[in-house]
């Protein structure tokens, strides 16, 4: 379904993990997805360029987020809800909301 939409999968992953989770950087994407870090990298800066996304630096981490200004905003919002809704409870869970409070130790994920 994202690839359809989005133009290939990871893409598609990327914008929604972004939406669900406020703003994010490539490693953390990456390690979630267990994609390469260079392709998540790419990708993330392909869509700064074509003005979706925005970046900032948080110390030495670059932030990206969706973009305010971006001019299809809320219909992208709009879009990611309508997609959440097809997506397993399971998978929403695993990949798409971040955990309010840290695991017990030495809990296997």
């Amino acid at each position: 379904m994202l690839k359809a939409l989005f133009g290939s999968e990871r893409r598609g992953k990327i914008l929604l993990y972004i939406y669900t989770n406020g703003e994010s950087y490539p490693t953390e994407i990456a390690k979630t997805f267990k994609y390469y870090l260079n392709s998540i990298q790419n990708q993330m800066l392909n869509l700064e360029k074509e003005g979706i996304l925005y970046s900032k630096l948080k110390g030495k981490i670059r932030l990206f987020g969706l973009n305010p200004r971006y001019p299809f905003k809320k219909e992208l919002e709009s879009l990611f809800e309508k997609i959440l809704k097809f997506i397993p409870e399971e998978e929403k869970e695993k990949f798409y909301f971040r955990r309010l409070r840290p695991r017990i130790t030495g809990k296997s994920l």
